[in-house]
């Protein structure tokens, strides 16, 4: 009978105390214990894989796709190539444009040309890598900002 007696008058306790704790403002509330000042956190670096470009990538490689780049600020562009030679170009403020590309001779690479600019992509197996120009190496250095991928088929 104790055991009865004693959930009955706990149940309201429990219930004030409820009522008072919470909030918004204890949402707001920071609480600085001195446990974050000086840490050294490591994070580990994550070794990304990055395909080569192929020799004959217009004959070896399934380019016609679409492959991704999203940049430091978090935009997203796109570029789709057919298998007309055509493509489609959304860049990451939303301006669409589409045309034809070109292949240089060792069926490597291909130039966009767009309102004057011309962009040398690398053409790799899942991948796109913007080259500095025609005569940069297609396997020179990678990096996120130069790359476009398509997801695995």
């Amino acid at each position: 009978m104790k055991n009865p007696i004693r959930l009955a008058l706990a149940a309201p306790l429990a219930l004030a105390l409820a009522a008072c704790g919470g909030g918004a403002d204890a949402d707001e509330r920071v609480v600085d214990d001195g446990l974050t000042e000086g840490v050294d956190v490591d994070v580990p670096e994550v070794d990304v894989e990055y395909p080569e470009v192929s020799v004959d990538a217009r004959g070896t490689v399934n380019y016609q796709r679409t492959y991704t780049n999203t940049d430091a600020a978090g935009g997203t562009s796109t570029i789709t190539l057919g298998a007309d030679d055509s493509y489609t170009m959304t860049r990451a403020d939303g301006t669409e444009t589409s045309g034809t590309f070109n292949w240089y001779s060792d069926n490597s690479r291909i130039l966009i040309r767009e309102d004057g600019e011309s962009m040398v992509f690398g053409v790799a197996d899942g991948a796109l890598y913007r080259l500095a120009d025609e005569n940069a190496d297609p396997n020179g250095p990678r990096t996120p900002e130069n790359t476009f991928t398509a997801p695995a088929l």
